[in-house]
């Protein structure tokens, strides 16, 4: 499964989080229940500055505002948190910067520094799947790997954050025509959300000592979902040997097996609850 296959499911469950879970009842659960736990772990250093949308629009009169015309009419039937609005549009805005500005070096000394053309054909196999390699193959002889990956990375995260990016301006506009207090509150939320996300540096900020692992455990969880699913179940000790050829070649830090316990314990032990069969006990 392609990286970018992947990521998707990722990346609808993750924003589903951080808008606070709404309407549990009626939304099924695509992943293993043990990426919810990570999320959560996400939700409190990488995004501890992404607003819950409960706290930021409440629309308080539903015919009010269907109805509503002018902005009196609008201040009568919704309730905004300006400063919760402006922190996401900072995120949003500071993403994209990234994403257009800062990957191309980034992406260029850490990903293709020293790989041969084959390598690098393998390495975008991984990312994109085989369909899109074949048809960019005169594109991948002629442009630099890490151009292309930074334009790649700038139309996935333009692609997701695209409505949001549209409505910046108009929100922005709202809060003129809202009051002074308003636009004070959005901007001072914007200067809180572009620094709360990643750094000046591009690296992510609040990022915990196991974030390695929890992304990387993130990333395959259709294979780990499999090895859940098999039968006979895989053990966790399975797991830890199917992860060591990756800690080999640096894809994640090299944890023992007791570590990995530690990671996948239950919640009440500040563990993520990635639940794997239990060794057997022979008893004499």
């Amino acid at each position: 499964m392609p990286l970018v296959e992947r990521l998707n499911p990722l990346l609808d469950e993750l924003l589903w989080v951080l808008l606070g879970r709404p309407d549990p009842e009626h939304r099924k659960k695509t992943l293993p229940d043990y990426c919810y736990s990570i999320f959560d772990v996400f939700e409190k250093t990488f995004f501890k500055g992404f607003p819950l949308l409960s706290e930021t629009v409440q629309i308080t009169d539903e015919a009010a505002f269907q109805s509503g015309k002018t902005i009196e009419d609008a201040k009568k039937a919704l309730q905004l948190n300006w400063k919760n609005l402006g922190r996401l549009y900072g995120i949003v805005l500071r993403c994209i910067r990234f994403a257009e500005l800062e990957a191309k070096s980034d992406v260029e000394h850490e990903i293709f520094y020293g790989l041969t053309p084959d390598e690098v054909s393998q390495f975008f196999t991984m990312i994109f799947g085989r369909q899109w390699v074949e048809t960019n193959r005169a594109r991948i002889v002629a442009e630099a790997p890490g151009k292309i990956m930074a334009d790649m990375l700038n139309q996935y995260i333009a692609s997701r954050v695209a409505t949001l990016r549209e409505m910046e301006p108009k929100w922005n506009a709202l809060a003129f025509q809202w009051g002074p207090e308003a636009m004070e509150q959005f901007h001072a939320g914007m200067a809180e959300g572009m620094a709360s996300f990643l750094d000046e540096t591009g690296h992510f900020v609040g990022e915990s000592g196991r974030a390695g692992i929890y992304s990387f455990l993130l990333l395959v969880w259709n294979e780990i979902k499999a090895m859940q699913e098999s039968i006979p179940g895989k053990t966790l000790t399975d797991l830890h040997k199917w992860m060591q050829p990756f800690m080999r070649v640096g894809m994640v830090t090299y944890i023992e097996i007791d570590t990995l316990r530690d990671v996948c314990a239950p919640p009440s032990q500040f563990g993520i609850g990635l639940q794997m069969r239990k060794l057997s006990v022979q008893l004499a």
